[in-house]
């Protein structure tokens, strides 16, 4: 089961309609209602339909908990109409693909959704395979790849078609990638940290370069998934961000080398100062 934060899955939430692509292939925002923002502030008041949805998730996967914030956002806070979701298109019982949502838009016309939440870092010398995931078994160029020869062309076939010959008149269902996420370009100097100080996105370095963050940055909150999409409140649970601290979360790689997802700040007011998200992998990685 999702260990979830009411007042984080709201942030998610509005990060998610803010529309945090990597790609995508279909605009969504003149499709979200007009009051969208007026119904989160009512869910603010009183979260308990929004988590109940939310945790009848049976996955603890950061892809599942994505997923079930998207339904709710399209059934809740725009004019789409899901017509089915996460259906199986099947041939003499062998499973061909899923498909993650197939939505009415207001004109009656259908569009299919192949959905994606991924966290990307920029490995130039992995080229053409160059933004991988932070566990290096997936690649950006892999997931479209895959999504656009198969799960978008899934409802071609003549079984896809024949799944859903009660909802459709015949016509073209366009099939959408929809991919949302960040990309983390990596810090190799300290110019790097400077020239990226001074835009915005993610960003990535080496354990043995973890204090160069202390230039700009005073606080961190290691993010635990699922929420690894909008930024944290500060306010709740802060880390001073000082060479111990920095040794500390260092000296994890000795047991654990999995990378670590850092939100910083340069402020610990939640309202002023600078935010970013970052992170800090092995030196071996």
């Amino acid at each position: 089961m999702l260990s979830l934060n009411a007042k984080q899955v709201l942030r998610d939430l509005e990060w998610l309609v803010d529309g945090h692509y990597i790609l995508a292939d279909f605009q969504l925002g003149p499709y979200w209602r007009s009051d969208w923002r007026e119904i989160l502030t009512l869910h603010r008041h009183n979260p308990t339909s929004l988590m109940a949805k939310l945790e009848q998730t049976k996955s603890h996967f950061l892809g599942s908990y994505f997923e079930a914030l998207f339904s709710f956002a399209i059934s809740e806070l725009s004019v789409l109409s899901i017509q089915r979701e996460h259906f199986q298109i099947t041939r003499q019982g062998k499973t061909l693909g899923e498909v993650d949502m197939l939505v009415a838009l207001p004109d009656g016309s259908l569009q299919q959704f192949e959905l994606a939440i991924k966290f990307y870092l920029h490995r130039a010398d992995l080229a053409p395979n160059d933004w991988i995931g932070p566990n290096k078994n997936d690649s950006l160029v892999k997931k479209v790849t895959r999504a656009r020869q198969h799960q978008l062309q899934i409802l071609k076939t003549e079984e896809g078609a024949n799944s859903i010959r009660d909802l459709s008149s015949g016509g073209d269902i366009r099939a959408s990638l929809l991919m949302f996420g960040r990309l983390y370009r990596g810090l190799h100097t300290e110019s790097d940290l400077d020239e990226w100080w001074r835009e915005e996105g993610g960003a990535w370095l080496r354990a043995s370069d973890i204090l160069w963050l202390s230039k700009y940055f005073s606080y961190f909150i290691v993010l635990e998934k699922p929420h690894w999409l909008a930024f944290p409140c500060f306010k709740e649970d802060f880390t001073f961000f000082s060479p111990e601290t920095a040794y500390n979360l260092v000296g994890n790689f000795l047991h654990d080398d999995r990378p670590l997802h850092l939100c910083l700040s340069s402020s610990e007011s939640e309202a002023n100062g600078i935010k970013r998200h970052v992170f800090v992998v092995p030196d071996t990685w």
